[in-house]
């Protein structure tokens, strides 16, 4: 089951975006206290220093509860990831490459971000004098950027990261029937000299996306015709998580609406060795010899117990567990419902490499 389509429950960040970067009102929150709440984070928050390939910037980012946050603004001038506005959607996309990050107002001060469709979660966005700041957090995960911070200097230093010298593109399958329309994007690679280890790459990922249409199809056929305006939603996305030394880590994720109260998602990770296009396991990157297995069996129930929305019955992690790379981690996660429940989304494990390698 692990390498097929298994669909289960979203976990969607939704809101209404207002406004736009060079906003000057307030979102009112329910009770009225949006503009003192702003006026309480200025307060608390500190001026930072932003430097791009060793020039300082003319916009300053904001040090805010040990998070630091760089203006929107200077993502666009400085970094070279344009922002485009969707009237229509009423939201602002970041980036025009194979990872897009989109920022959503709630009807309060909170921003929700998410890359290519995937929550991302706290810390959102900020607003503050009525422009948009993004977690740098955020922009190192997902769009490519690399920092250094003096804490002494209140600087944070901003590069390039160097990534593997490959190019990654984004592919499109598309299906439409008189009750849905089945969509779902996928990665592809060029550039990487070797043409086996590229070809099984990129033959692994378009299997994937053509699994999910065909099981989309047939899921279609059973179902009964949806109500006017309720039609049936199939949308696949994936996100580039990590792409460096001789590793290429991808996270996919399928949701389906066919009615009801919510829709249903699955994720799936995929981390590739460039040097001969093979699917790594979690074990190719953490120590799970000896007692590493038992190790991290302990850890993960550990952490599982001291969630209340562990619905028990976890045993172990599987060989074939789901997980993907970031900096300097691996990342195990489980599905939705798979052990927690709904509210609590995909549980996910953070194993720092110098910890677990």
């Amino acid at each position: 089951m692990k390498r097929n389509l298994r669909i289960c429950a979203s976990f969607i960040a939704a809101g209404v975006l207002i406004g736009s970067l060079g906003w000057t009102g307030q979102v009112i929150e329910a009770n009225g206290s949006a503009q003192a709440a702003a006026a309480s984070q200025k307060k608390s928050s500190k001026d930072v220093v932003l430097k791009w390939n060793g020039k300082v910037l003319s916009q300053k980012g904001i040090l805010s509860n040990g998070v630091t946050y760089v203006p929107a603004t200077a993502v666009r001038d400085a970094l070279g990831l344009p922002i485009k506005y969707d009237a229509k959607a009423r939201a602002y996309t970041l980036g025009d490459g194979y990872n897009r990050l989109k920022a959503v107002v709630y009807a309060s001060k909170d921003i929700g971000l998410s890359v290519n469709g995937l929550y991302i979660g706290e810390p959102g966005g900020q607003i503050i004098d009525g422009r948009l700041y993004i977690p740098y957090k955020v922009l190192s995960d997902y769009m490519g950027v690399q920092g250094q911070w003096n804490a002494a200097q209140k600087t944070l230093s901003m590069v390039p990261k160097k990534q593997n010298a490959i190019t990654i593109s984004a592919k499109t399958l598309k299906e439409s029937t008189d009750k849905a329309n089945i969509q779902v994007r996928y990665a592809q690679i060029s550039g990487l000299g070797n043409d086996k280890a590229q070809s099984a790459i990129n033959e692994t990922l378009k299997q994937h996306a053509e699994r999910f249409i065909e099981a989309a199809k047939e899921q279609v056929a059973e179902a009964p015709s949806p109500e006017p305006g309720m039609e049936y939603e199939f949308q696949g996305d994936f996100v580039v998580t990590y792409n460096a030394e001789g590793l290429l880590s991808i996270l996919t994720s399928e949701y389906t609406y066919t009615g009801g109260a919510h829709g249903m998602t699955y994720r799936q990770g995929y981390t590739f060795s460039l040097e001969d296009g093979s699917l790594q396991s979690l074990g190719d990157v953490i120590n799970l010899k000896g007692d590493g297995k038992k190790k991290l069996n302990d850890y993960v129930l550990k952490k599982f117990k001291a969630n209340e929305g562990y619905l028990g019955g976890f045993e172990g992690v599987s060989d074939d567990a789901d997980f993907y790379l970031k900096d300097g981690a691996a990342v195990l996660f489980f599905q939705l419902y798979e052990y927690t429940a709904y509210a609590y989304g995909f549980p996910e494990f953070e194993l720092k490499l110098k910890e677990w390698k």
